[in-house]
């Protein structure tokens, strides 16, 4: 999904990229916000419940500022994010152990799109993962791994160089383009449950709930402190409670 945000400039013409330079060059306001959320659940034998949710709601008035400049930008949330969870969803149907995929938007602000499905096992998670993320990281990555006493989520921060690397391989208008400034609203959250409590976790912007069985990651893509940051965990689980 988020490889499929990233390649929004091909998708879309150059007049309405021209637009977003010029916002962003003449007005802080129209940043781009844009918020990416997974969520899983994960039972005891490895099954869970996943989900990605992009989250428009940031980017309200740019959106209402570009269609009023133009009649045709009327379906830029659909263009950016409802459309390619869509072509998600035929991805990832092909997949042993992923099911009940469906694609969900918020139909009264049309700036909230949610992919969400089911799965088998931690390797079928894993798959699954490798489609959303394809072009985004290495094909051999493995995203996750979980046990009685550790899960894993593994991340290489690669929206962050997908964008620079995109950049600085594309034309001048898009070199001379400020990336932090226009993006400096993202974020990609994780929100992770599980069946038994969490004993200590790796990564220093996570928050663990109250009962302990949920840690959430919230990664400002673009932050001058959390560039070098990603969204990657490691979790010992208290082996000792009873569930």
């Amino acid at each position: 999904m988020v490889n499929k945000f990233l390649t929004i400039q091909k998708k879309i013409r150059l007049g309405l990229f021209s637009c977003l330079c010029f916002c962003c060059a003449t007005t802080s306001s129209t940043a781009l916000g844009v918020n990416f959320t997974e969520r899983a659940y994960f039972y005891e034998d490895g099954s869970g419940l996943f989900s990605l949710e992009v989250d428009l709601t940031k980017s309200a008035k740019l959106i209402a500022f570009l269609k009023y400049l133009n009649k045709s930008y009327q379906d830029i949330p659909k263009l950016i994010a409802y459309n390619p969870l869509c072509t998600l969803q035929k991805t990832l149907n092909p997949i042993t152990g992923i099911t009940g995929i469906i694609v969900k938007n918020d139909k009264k602000s049309m700036l909230r799109f949610k992919l969400k499905f089911g799965f088998k096992d931690i390797e079928a998670l894993n798959k699954a993962m490798i489609k959303i993320n394809e072009g985004l990281d290495p094909p051999e990555i493995t995203y996750f791994n979980f046990s009685n006493e550790l899960f894993v989520r593994e991340d290489l921060n690669g929206i962050v160089k997908k964008l620079i690397d995109y950049q600085n391989h594309s034309n001048c208008l898009i070199k001379s383009f400020d990336l932090a400034s226009f993006f400096k609203h993202t974020t990609y959250t994780t929100i992770y449950t599980f069946h038994k409590m969490i004993k200590n976790y790796s990564n220093p912007l996570g928050e663990l709930s109250k009962d302990k069985k949920t840690v959430r990651i919230t990664h400002y893509v673009f932050a001058a402190d959390e560039t070098e940051d990603s969204i990657g965990n490691r979790c010992h689980f208290d082996t000792s409670t009873q569930h």
